[in-house]
């Protein structure tokens, strides 16, 4: 199924800092298409092509490297685009996702917010994308229990944000890539046939 953009906040794990470094990027064709599970709902992703975007919005002015993917999510009438990044560690893909000119009318609460990415361990084939996001609620139990000591901020409703840097977040997150409590219950996409 569809990640659902609300569900995927509360139950992912929020970080100031991005999972890559910019010599870690690299691109895969077999994530450019249309990924759906129903025919209102799906995923949208395609190579970045900075020329274009600027010409409609000065936010993709940061994503000039030629290694973003641009991700367009519908869910229930609402869109929102994303900067997507693939990088591999120790053998694992993986996708970074930031949100890009995103629109919160009350100014009040827009001033608030901070931007987050958040990533998730990726299985990319011809026809399909699985997606393994990492646990709050795990995380929460190697706080409580004192386990690690990556940098982070406690948020409201027993949540975290990372404010480890990227070198300090990718050790953590090859530390735990192999262990399956990491990760909610994976999410698998099926790519449209061209």
């Amino acid at each position: 199924m569809i990640i659902g953009l609300a569900a995927l906040v509360i139950s992912c794990i929020p970080s100031l800092y991005p999972l890559y470094r910019p010599g870690d990027l690299l691109l895969n064709n077999k994530l450019e298409g249309t990924f759906r599970s129903d025919d209102k709902d799906y995923w949208e992703i395609e190579k970045l092509n900075p020329a274009w975007e600027n010409k409609f919005s000065d936010v993709w002015k940061n994503y000039q490297s030629g290694y973003t993917y641009k991700l367009t999510v519908r869910e229930k009438e609402k869109v929102q685009d994303f900067a997507m990044h693939l990088l591999k560690l120790d053998g694992d893909y993986y996708l970074d996702f930031f949100p890009v000119d995103f629109e919160i009318p009350n100014k009040l609460l827009r001033e608030q917010l901070v931007p987050a990415h958040i990533f998730a361990k990726a299985e990319i084939t011809d026809g399909y994308l699985v997606l393994h996001f990492f646990d709050n609620d795990w995380l929460k139990g190697l706080f409580q229990e004192g386990k690690i000591r990556i940098s982070h901020v406690e948020l409201p409703q027993e949540r975290w944000l990372l404010t480890a840097k990227t070198d300090e977040l990718q050790k953590f997150i090859i530390k735990y890539a192999k262990d399956s409590t990491a990760f909610i219950k994976a999410d698998t996409l099926i790519k449209k046939p061209v």
